[in-house]
């Protein structure tokens, strides 16, 4: 009896050990441990690593100070810029002064020298004295527009963002005006009729 069991045993471990099944099974763990290969590669490929904390998180609002900085210099980038268009106290000053020092040097000179004095030097001291509050402007504007905190704002609309373009076409406006003021584009000089 026990030499008939050892036999089927034997008879059985012949069978699992032919050619055939011995390359289906080495074909079953190789693709076993393909899958297993592939799934490893996946779970790297699709995660992202910090992606779920950048999603979950805001920017950094930026301080109140920050805020404060640039919605004062919109403002005033504004204001300067809209001094560049319609002039300022200091236009007319410096406007007056130089028709005065005109007046003087030239009062013994001829018609066109005294005409030029009066006119023409404080035309042109006016298109200087906006040209600089024009620069002035684009430079505060433009520094409003470029801070980082205020790009950061840029995204929700803040209303300094707004106020600073607007300077800023502004000022360029103004600049373009003082230009064509200092060139004589508007108006040339009066002349004395010839007698």
């Amino acid at each position: 009896m026990e030499t008939t069991d050892t036999t089927r045993t034997t008879d059985t471990e012949t069978a699992a050990d032919t050619p055939e099944e011995k390359q289906e099974t080495a074909a079953a763990e190789t693709s076993a441990e393909a899958a297993a290969d592939l799934e490893v590669v996946d779970d790297t490929d699709y995660e992202v690593i910090g992606d779920d904390e950048d999603e979950g998180t805001a920017p950094a609002a930026p301080s109140a100070k920050s805020a404060i900085i640039t919605g004062a210099a919109a403002v005033a980038g504004a204001a300067l810029a809209l001094s560049s268009l319609t002039g300022t106290w200091l236009s007319n000053v410096v406007s007056q002064r130089q028709g005065l020092i005109g007046q003087i040097k030239t009062s013994s000179g001829t018609a066109k020298q005294q005409i030029a004095a009066g006119y023409g030097t404080p035309w042109h001291a006016i298109a200087l004295v906006n040209g600089i509050f024009a620069v002035v402007a684009l430079l505060v504007c433009g520094g409003v527009l470029l801070h980082p905190a205020s790009r950061a704002r840029a995204a929700r609309g803040h209303w300094s963002q707004a106020l600073a373009w607007g300077g800023t076409v502004l000022a360029v406006i103004g600049l373009l005006i003082a230009g064509a003021m200092w060139f004589d584009v508007f108006a040339d000089l009066p002349t004395v009729p010839a007698s």
